[in-house]
């Protein structure tokens, strides 16, 4: 059961999704700041921040903030998008109270010690080492930046070495300043919780932030491209995309069906195409980026070089395909897909808790499961394909990382 949003004086957004015959509660505090919020000279600092909440408060040292959770039973970690940036816990549900005094402490109270943050920061430079050493993560930040160039949306989310290289607590106490307000965050439980304890204890607990309107971030101008970068690989790992909708777009379901139709699963045109007719790929799926103002639309697949044009060639067959015609058992299947995944996303306390938070933030209200399903259901053969349409015919964007002398683009 979720109640409405209750927005405290603060102008910090607090909601509970109340949930009977469960013994755990699932808390986040929801951060409207991502690597889009960033300028050049500071990218990587949302991600860099993130981990630094762990690293020490003025009542708990790093070592205590890992012994008192663990201590309890209870799971805690945090992630940082393009978008958002994100706290979140998972404790018995006697233990709510200090989940949400404990996320309060990391997020309002880090000292940033310089022996932490020199620790790390190696911890980070580590982290961007082996993403540029995982050619099936990094051929996506070649792919958005190609996608995006020249602006926010484009640059990696980790930063870059150079920036990792010089940040000091300055950086991050005037970056908390700027971004971290009450306005621009919300506080979100699911499970064994009720509405009104979570707004009491939020307001004990979050008094030490600000409330200004942060700036807008830069608009997203999709521009398309093509990226490639020679490796000496076993598989060319590759990226093809096009200008996609915003989460805010209305067909925006009808996106996420043509996702799933053309990649989205076993079943899917790519997968029964490519993988089990022709084994060009162990991996090939499509998937559908959805941001603020923008999105990608793309579809991703590792093979051997020797095997690339042939796949892109098959790739580009489907596509054709899926513009001209959808049957109504395709149709039907994802809809029963989405509606499957909808009653078992309610099972679990953190993905109630993850969704009430990106309902508040992406859309400053709460989604409900049979809203989402009244929109599914009301998507038709013609909206999907009049989209894939739209989407298919214009400016690609291309990325690949491995043998990639002899291989075309989409």
């Amino acid at each position: 059961m979720i109640n409405q949003i209750t927005t405290l004086p603060s102008g910090l957004r607090v909601a509970a999704d109340t949930m009977k015959d469960v013994e755990t509660v699932s808390v986040g505090v929801f951060v409207n700041t991502g690597s889009r919020h960033e300028i050049p000279e500071i990218n990587g600092i949302s991600h860099f921040l993130e981990h630094m909440a762990f690293k020490g408060t003025k009542k708990r040292s790093a070592r205590q903030i890992a012994e008192e959770f663990e201590g309890i039973g209870g799971h805690i970690n945090a992630y940082t998008s393009k978008e958002r940036t994100v706290y979140y816990a998972k404790v018995l549900k006697q233990h709510a109270e200090f989940a949400v005094e404990f996320l309060s402490d990391i997020l309002q109270n880090s000292t940033f010690d310089v022996g932490e943050l020199e620790k790390e920061r190696g911890v980070i430079l580590q982290e961007i080492a082996m993403t540029n050493d995982t050619p099936d993560d990094i051929v996506f930040d070649y792919f958005q930046e190609a996608a995006y160039p020249d602006q926010a949306l484009g640059r990696s989310i980790l930063g870059p070495v150079k920036n990792i290289k010089k940040f000091n607590r300055d950086h991050f106490s005037d970056y908390i300043g700027k971004q971290y307000n009450y306005d621009n965050m919300a506080v979100v439980a699911a499970g064994a919780i009720k509405q009104d304890d979570l707004v009491k204890w939020s307001k004990k607990y979050f008094t030490k932030l600000g409330s200004n309107k942060i700036k807008t971030p830069q608009l997203g101008k999709y521009s398309g491209g093509e990226f490639k970068k020679k490796k000496k690989l076993e598989q060319v790992n590759l990226v093809m995309g096009f200008k996609g909708l915003s989460y805010m777009d209305p067909n925006y379901y009808s996106a996420q069906i043509l996702a799933m139709i053309l990649g989205g699963g076993m079943s899917s045109r790519l997968f029964q195409e490519v993988r089990e007719n022709r084994g060009l790929a162990y991996s090939i799926y499509a998937f559908n980026y959805n941001h603020q103002d923008s999105g990608l639309f793309g579809i991703y697949a590792g093979t051997t070089p020797d095997k690339a044009n042939e796949l892109i060639s098959a790739t580009r067959d489907e596509i054709k395909k899926i513009c001209e015609k959808i049957s109504d058992k395709e149709l039907q299947r994802v809809k029963t897909q989405f509606s499957a995944s909808l009653l078992m996303a309610k099972e679990s306390t953190s993905t109630r808790m993850q969704k009430l938070g990106s309902d508040i933030l992406a859309l400053g209200k709460i989604q409900s499961s049979e809203e989402i399903m009244k929109k599914i259901s009301a998507v038709k053969k013609s909206n999907v394909t009049d989209l894939a349409q739209k989407i298919f015919t214009g400016k690609s964007t291309f990325a690949a990382i491995g043998e990639v002398n002899k291989i075309v683009s989409l």
